[in-house]
């Protein structure tokens, strides 16, 4: 493998290298992985999903916030949760520790997951306030420490690097969860505020290897968000890549002070097909054919990454 990404160093993308490429499939995978070890009765919530919950967030670090639209299992292990605790019998008490931590990466690379984690609830009215609540306060921060740094600092410098804008907020919400009315609030007291937030909706969930999905008659919330004077985008489910990408140059707005961004995830489909052929059928599948066709892995190197993770899981 190193050979190989030697290879194709030199064609990489500056702004998602291949290594990073590497990690998202990884957490991607390793998602479904879970999905597959869960009990029956706690599968199904993110498939079809995974891209979305993976590349939305991938950027952020330590000082950021996520505010989830689902808990436990899968998503307790995408925000930090250590594998163990998630696969215990204690299930439900795995989750409440992931949540009341704030989350620290817990036997995982600080790669992913060092974020911290909004307390989870099923109110939707209520989660949204609560992170838009965190924007502000993380908007406040930089303010305050070039207060605090300007009057100690030795030069213009220190309390300039201190006013960086330094926390974002990643909100997810389900499609048809928040009501418009609320939307309409929220996204125009982010607006007006100019809070560091990116709201991220996700696509309906599919049963794994389905060739259909529901898909939204009309793209409401990205109208709304626009309305609202928040940017916003709409991107494919199952285009990890592209993803990333929006909320890359959406985290990096937000964290320098620019105000936030809405991403809406849907599932593409064909113009003009009768039967609303998908253009791509799985956002794993899809980014496996991207990387092989890159070069930035190969098949064997996939296949050896779900393995050892099935193993991890089996132990």
């Amino acid at each position: 493998m190193a050979k190989q990404t030697d290879r194709v160093a030199a064609n990489e993308n500056p702004l998602i290298p291949n290594e990073r490429l590497r990690q998202i499939y990884r957490s991607m995978a390793q998602a479904w992985e879970m999905e597959k070890a869960l009990p029956v009765a706690r599968r199904g919530q993110t498939h079809g999903k995974e891209a979305a919950l993976v590349s939305a967030a991938f950027d952020l670090g330590p000082g950021d916030l996520v505010s989830d639209a689902l808990a436990g299992g899968v998503v307790d292990y995408l925000r930090g949760t250590a594998l163990g605790e998630v696969l215990r019998v204690g299930k439900a008490d795995a989750s409440r520790r992931s949540r009341r931590s704030g989350t620290g990466v817990r036997g995982r690379s600080a790669e992913y997951g060092a974020a911290g984690r909004l307390p989870g609830t099923t109110d939707a009215a209520e989660r949204m306030w609560t992170a838009l609540g965190a924007a502000a306060a993380l908007k406040a921060a930089p303010a305050l420490a070039r207060i605090e740094t300007q009057s100690t600092a030795k030069d213009k410098a220190d309390a300039t690097a201190a006013a960086r804008q330094a926390g974002v907020v990643v909100v997810y919400a389900l499609p048809g969860e928040v009501p418009a009315a609320l939307w309409k609030k929220a996204l125009r007291f982010a607006a007006e505020q100019e809070l560091p937030v990116v709201f991220v909706v996700l696509p309906a969930a599919r049963a794994r290897g389905s060739k259909a999905r529901p898909t939204s008659k009309a793209v409401t919330v990205s109208a709304l968000a626009r309305d609202c004077g928040v940017p916003a985008m709409v991107v494919d489910a199952d285009d990890a890549v592209a993803i990333y990408r929006v909320a890359q140059e959406s985290i990096g707005h937000a964290r320098i002070g620019g105000g936030g961004a809405l991403i809406e995830c849907v599932p593409f489909v064909l113009a003009g097909s009768a039967a609303k052929v998908r253009v791509t059928q799985d956002a794993i599948a899809g980014l496996e054919q991207t990387m092989v066709q890159r070069g930035v892995a190969s098949r064997a190197w996939m296949d050896r990454a779900a393995k050892s993770f099935a193993k991890r899981i089996a132990r």
